[in-house]
């Protein structure tokens, strides 16, 4: 969640360093750097999501949970010629934390942390 700087400005919203890095859809495992033409393939930088057609920016960031590791996250996303504002709850689990469950208002997503 953004916080204020010594400057009190709002500090800039960014994705929690637990879940940086490169995520594959639809199976158990995935090594890097993935399949590079798969439609369910995303990376997560600090300040930036993308996926195969879209990419999001985080606004706020609240952890939830911290067994299992869960956060909601307000982003911007960028499709198209088009941007909106959406809510997503962001779940990690298993005994490596290699799984990543994403839940909106209409679907859920599972992912494998690409290694």
């Amino acid at each position: 969640m953004g916080s204020l700087s010594a400057h009190g400005k709002q500090a800039k919203a960014s994705y929690p360093a637990q879940l940086l890095g490169v995520w594959q859809g639809g199976g158990n495992t995935c090594r890097l750097p993935g399949n590079p033409d798969s439609d369910v393939k995303m990376e997560i930088t600090p300040g930036k999501l993308v996926d195969h057609e879209q990419w999001n920016e985080p606004l706020v960031v609240v952890q939830v949970s911290k067994q299992p590791q869960a956060w909601k996250i307000k982003s911007r996303l960028y499709i198209d010629e088009s941007s909106y504002e959406q809510y997503e709850l962001y779940v990690l689990s298993g005994s490596d934390k290699g799984t990543l469950t994403i839940i909106d208002k209409s679907r859920s997503m599972t992912y494998a942390r690409c290694r």
